[in-house]
Order: structure tokens, then C-alpha cells, then sequence
């Protein structure tokens, strides 16, 4: 039961905003999720290397951080706990970015990256 609570509240929160439903986050997780197996053989170096890919996919992953970030105007401390996540997310992702023309800094950002994903799929349970 405590899986679903902790959805349910991350799902307030971001319900309770202007530009970030609930309905509309899930789509969005699933479509980065698809994003991110697609590139991540290349970056971690288990596909051929398409930078020019991989560059496509984090400026879309950072636009999108973006815009999630800017819907999350709730005060309460679960609100700032999420924009915190995708800030720190947007972060690691525009490191990668930035580190794509030194693939093994990439991969180390990229590590990063991912594990922001699980972290907050742990914290939230979903």
C-alpha cells in the first residue's frame, strides 16, 4: 500500500500545478524512458556512436526537465523535493551534454544521470 500513497502524493503535487498534471508526466516518463534505452548502448560504448543522436535526445531530455520544473509552483516541501530532482537531473544532463566530445566523461555524467532516474523512482515509487 505505501507504493500507491507515495504515488497518489507525488500525483497531488503535480496536479495541484498550472502546467505539470499528472496525467501529462506519465507520458512523459515513458517517452524518456524510450529516449534514454536508445541511446544509452552508445554513450556507455555497447552501439556504434551517433553524437549527433545522443545530442538530440539530451537537449530534448533538458527541455523537457525545463518545463516540468517551471509547472511545479507548489510550496510544499514534497513540491520542492521534486523540482529539486529534475533540477538536479537537468544538471547531470546538460554535464553529459557538455561532455560528449570526451566519451568517457560522458559515460561518467551519464551514469549520473541514470541514477538521478532511479533515485527518484525509488523515492516515489512508481
Amino acid at each position: 500500500m505505501k507504493p500507491l500513497v507515495a504515488f497518489l502524493a507525488v500525483a497531488a503535487v503535480l496536479a495541484s500545478t498550472a502546467a505539470v498534471g499528472a496525467l501529462r508526466l506519465k507520458p512523459i516518463m515513458h517517452d524518456w524512458k524510450a529516449k534514454v534505452a536508445s541511446v544509452e548502448p552508445m554513450v556507455m560504448g555497447g552501439a556504434p556512436y551517433d553524437e549527433a543522436e545522443v545530442r538530440r535526445t539530451l537537449a530534448a531530455l533538458i527541455g523537457d526537465t525545463r518545463d516540468i520544473e517551471a509547472g511545479i509552483t507548489g510550496k510544499s516541501a514534497q513540491a520542492a523535493e521534486i523540482k529539486s530532482r529534475f533540477s538536479q537531473f537537468e544538471a547531470d544532463a546538460s554535464a553529459t551534454l557538455q561532455a560528449l566530445n570526451a566519451q568517457d566523461h560522458a559515460k561518467t555524467h551519464f551514469q549520473r544521470m541514470r541514477g538521478d532516474c532511479r533515485s527518484c523512482h525509488d523515492a516515489f515509487a512508481n
